[in-house]
């Protein structure tokens, strides 16, 4: 049996409507100089994230995290927006932090 399965129209659909609220998402950017746009969405998607938008948008679940230069050429390194489910945000940044630190 496959790991993911189609929408059933049944009552799974709403079993994870809660992680789909923002209201209960907390959002935090933060900045790391020297990661260019790749890095940033390989770290991302080695988190169980999924590319929503080539090098802008990264999805999980219970997560989504944008990525912007920190200047127009984006050689100064990234900005990345973490908008995470609030039990999720913390670890999310400490986890990406970890790739950061790696440098892989």
């Amino acid at each position: 049996m496959p790991i993911s399965t189609s929408n059933f129209g049944d009552d799974r659909d709403g079993r994870y409507a809660e992680y789909e609220s923002d209201d209960l998402y907390e959002q935090e950017t933060l900045e790391y100089p020297g990661v260019s746009l790749a890095q940033a969405e390989t770290y991302l998607k080695r988190l169980g994230g999924g590319v929503d938008e080539k090098l802008v948008r990264v999805e999980g679940i219970g997560w989504h995290a944008e990525i912007a230069p920190l200047q127009s050429d984006a050689t100064h390194g990234v900005a990345v927006t973490f908008n995470a489910h609030d039990e999720l945000l913390d670890d999310l940044i400490r986890r990406f932090e970890d790739w950061v630190d790696r440098g892989e």
